[in-house]
């Protein structure tokens, strides 16, 4: 049987509900008019008891909400489902706001008739602005990722499709996010990496240690292929389990490319400085036993010869890492590109006899460093001597340009460069075949493109074998 609540015991329950302060609790009758007001009503509302008692409670609801019909359809869904919740923003006696989770629950009497309704408010102002806050910080942080373009910010589900995409991904694995996004992330490995099972295994470690990198070649959307450093981390909610996982990649080709064109230097180090090296100590034995005159010629050329092959490997190891570090200091100064390269042919001595090399043309002032431009010129009159044979001329000409430009171009009649080789001439470390035998680490080439880059110019390298190379550098002219 139930117990029945006797009017003494229903009074005390109305006291307590009146004494609550934490919660707005009160009564409306079956028009929405507050009908009851307790101690929490007045201290969240403003409003004393005498005061509100009879109005609407849609003097609760904000201007916009009054409009647009929101208390009435709250009130008509309490009536027909026993309860509604509801969470916005609410307003006070004094015209301020606070943001409240509103439960209205519909009471009937013993034969089921509607007689009103109990209305709970709840002040959740501080935690909704701490949501608001993190809301916030996430969509500045998910802007902010997706408009990173040097690196790829990809979200990858918890079995490694893709979610997310950023600038940085299109721009580097060529697709766009519409293209990409519910893809497996396994489309960027190479055939011979998916078939090991690689992206899965890369996965399963991040999932068991937090977080795995790995570099390798990755497969752009058009087939091409670039050399990336990858690390996948894995997300987790709080209860632990796993959401997904975070994947950046950093393009690292050029960095590749290096080491690898470092290695091959570093295997032909040890025969390139050896030879000359062994050349020398053995024409300075041979000198040492009084071979005669004729031979002793023979052996001083000897040594000559081959201790330029070694100033000319150190000069280029010198000045490469020179521009490496950054400690070349650039002083822009009015130069007379003539006069300037007349007097750096001159200062190369003994190259000038015989007629070896000729100089001609005029052009207008640059405005470059003076230092760099006589490195490029001392590098650029340098490899055409020793690329092309001694009975032939080498022409440096000073031109005017293209609009904006002074031309200094060098020729030779030497062997040129093969097709194949031209677009690698400029790469650190790099030599064609037909100058494995001259001496040099090939780095002459790439110091000049980035002394000339440097002032602001441009260079050009045009070449045939057995015709000869013009390589021709654009410096900017003073008006």
């Amino acid at each position: 049987m139930a117990r029945r609540t006797t009017p003494h015991r229903a009074a005390s329950e109305t006291d307590l509900v009146a004494q609550v302060v934490d919660y707005a609790l009160f009564t409306l009758d079956v028009e929405g008019h507050v009908r009851s007001w307790n101690a929490g009503a007045e201290r969240l509302k403003g409003y004393r008891s005498d005061e509100i008692q009879g109005r609407s409670f849609r003097t609760f609801y904000p201007p916009e909400d009054q409009e647009s019909g929101l208390p009435d359809r709250l009130l008509q869904q309490a009536r027909d489902e026993g309860r509604v919740e509801h969470e916005g923003w609410r307003v006070r006696r004094d015209g301020s706001r606070f943001w409240g989770n509103v439960v209205i629950t519909a009471l009937h009497d013993e034969h089921g008739e509607l007689t009103g309704f109990l209305k709970v408010t709840r002040d959740l102002t501080e935690q909704h602005r701490l949501i608001e806050e993190l809301r916030r910080s996430e969509e500045r942080f998910r802007v902010m990722v997706s408009q990173v373009v040097d690196y790829a910010i990809v979200g990858l589900d918890p079995d490694g499709f893709i979610d997310t995409w950023n600038a940085g991904a299109e721009r580097l694995k060529g697709y766009a996010a519409d293209e990409i996004v519910g893809r497996h992330f396994s489309v960027f490995y190479a055939a011979e990496d998916r078939e090991a099972g690689l992206p899965a295994t890369l996965l399963g470690r991040a999932l068991e240690v937090g977080r795995v990198e790995h570099e390798g070649w990755r497969v752009r959307r058009d087939g091409s292929r670039f050399w990336g450093d990858v690390v996948i981390t894995a997300l987790h909610d709080d209860a632990g389990e796993v959401r997904g996982f975070v994947k950046v990649t950093r393009d690292l080709t050029d960095r590749k490319l290096l080491e690898e064109a470092q290695d091959s230097f570093y295997a032909t180090f040890e025969h390139d400085f050896r030879n000359p090296v062994a050349a020398i100590r053995g024409a300075s034995e041979a000198l040492a036993k009084d071979p005669g005159e004729e031979r002793r010629g023979e052996l001083l050329e000897r040594i000559r010869t081959n201790a330029d092959r070694l100033l000319a490997m150190t000069g280029e190891l010198v000045e490469y890492a020179r521009l490496r570090s950054g400690s070349t200091t650039l002083h822009l100064e009015v130069l007379d590109l003539v006069a300037l390269a007349t007097e750096t042919v001159a200062g190369l001595g003994v190259v000038t006899e015989g007629g070896r090399v000729r100089l001609d043309g005029g052009c207008e002032s640059i405005e470059a460093d003076r230092v760099s431009v006589e490195r490029i010129i001392v590098n650029l009159v340098g490899n055409a001597l020793r690329y092309s044979d001694p009975g032939t001329v080498v022409e440096v000409r000073c031109d005017p340009g293209p609009p904006g430009f002074s031309r200094l171009t060098v020729r030779d009649r030497g062997r040129g460069i093969a097709a194949r080789d031209l677009p690698h001439i400029f790469t650190e470390f790099e030599r064609g075949p037909l100058a494995r035998d001259d001496g040099g680490v090939g780095l002459g080439l790439a110091s000049v493109k980035k002394l000339v880059a440097a002032n602001g110019g441009r260079i050009v390298v045009e070449s045939e074998v057995g015709s000869g190379t013009t390589v021709a550098v654009d410096f900017p002219h003073r008006a």
